[in-house]
């Protein structure tokens, strides 16, 4: 299902972009091109066997030899709007070698130009696509963070706010439809209250948490922890160690931990499951982010998720991107439909 959500995005996506630029040629790396039949696009579907991202995107760089290359991952821009993707597009924001990361650390989508050199070739995923291009001498930016810029479909934790969305994007609206939100309903909801505690955990980083100091009217914990384990390949070396696993308590004794501190919790549980020596399949992660019981077999998730399920508080569980973008989405569906931000402090309005 989430792979299938995130085909729709980039199908979404696909099509604003050929729409608001007829003239620019749009290239789909897919492993299923009987996905794209009918849209204007060129499908080049998957080589067989195990690939990498940084081959792929200089091969199909190679091929159409761009001045500017606008990258996206399945799954990220989709809260871009028609006009918001047109200046992406015309953006020269200095020298070149230049380029407009959405996230420096962990990127989902680049305005590159020129394309990226080879090196780049040996980068396994997208995620330190934005540092290596640095180390090969490119003047690097990066966009100002919002839900449209930040927000990417990796797990259903982030599908779970989607689904509340006021317009989501047409082509996503069988998948939302199928997800439950009572969770993401009630983490929103908390985001308004005075008084009351939201704990995050995961791979939160500094902006997040300024961004909720000023948006959240409820009082916000934090503990974050292994920013950049996937981009620095520390996950992939067993090199991740987290607060949490440290602690010695099972999963079920977690939960019961935050249920005493907090009235919600949105956690990045993935550092938790690296230090546990755990990656499991994402059918089985993914499970575990909806509380499918039925579905998860791997025994420390399944406890996990039935502590979660439990609980008297609302758990919002996925990965990086749903303590990122899914946070800012979540706080701007909090204030939406005309309801004001009741701000603590204001910035002093005369020189100090």
């Amino acid at each position: 299902m989430v792979s299938r959500a995130r085909t729709a995005a980039a199908r979404e996506l696909a099509r604003r972009l050929v729409c608001c630029h007829p003239e620019v040629r749009v290239a789909v790396a897919t492993p299923d091109p009987t996905l794209w039949d009918g849209f204007p696009v060129e499908v080049f579907p998957d080589p067989p066997g195990q690939w990498r991202f940084g081959e792929r995107l200089v091969q199909l760089a190679e091929r159409f030899r761009p001045e500017r290359l606008l990258y996206f991952s399945a799954g990220s821009g989709v809260l871009l709007s028609p006009d918001e993707l047109a200046r992406l597009a015309a953006l020269t924001p200095g020298p070149k070698p230049f380029a407009v990361l959405n996230n420096f650390y962990s990127t989902d989508f680049a305005l590159i130009s020129p394309p990226p050199p080879p090196r780049v070739a040996s980068l396994s995923r997208d995620n330190p696509l934005g540092m290596e291009l640095y180390r090969a001498g490119y003047n690097c930016y990066e966009l100002p963070r919002s839900a449209a810029t930040l927000f990417d479909i990796d797990t259903p934790g982030e599908l779970q706010l989607l689904a509340l969305h006021p317009a989501p994007p047409p082509e996503l609206s069988q998948y939302l439809r199928t997800l439950p939100t009572a969770a993401a309903k009630r983490i929103v909801e908390l985001l308004t209250q005075v008084g009351k505690d939201l704990f995050v955990l995961g791979r939160v980083s500094g902006d997040i948490a300024r961004m909720l100091d000023r948006e959240a009217a409820c009082r916000v914990r934090i503990l974050s922890e292994e920013r950049g384990m996937e981009a620095l390949g520390r996950a992939a070396r067993g090199e991740v160690r987290t607060l949490l696993s440290s602690l010695r308590e099972s999963p079920s004794g977690i939960v019961a931990a935050l249920e005493e501190v907090a009235d919600g919790v949105v956690w990045d549980t993935r550092p938790y499951l690296a230090a546990q020596g755990l990656w499991p399949l994402p059918k089985d992660r993914f499970a575990c982010d909806l509380l499918d019981l039925d579905g998860v077999e791997t025994p420390l998730l399944r406890e996990l998720a039935q502590g979660c399920l439990s609980a008297s508080i609302p758990f919002l569980l996925g990965g990086q991107s749903l303590v990122s973008g899914g946070l800012y989405l979540a706080c701007e569906l909090a204030w939406g439909e005309g309801h004001e931000v009741p701000h603590r402090w204001r910035p002093l309005p005369v020189p100090w």
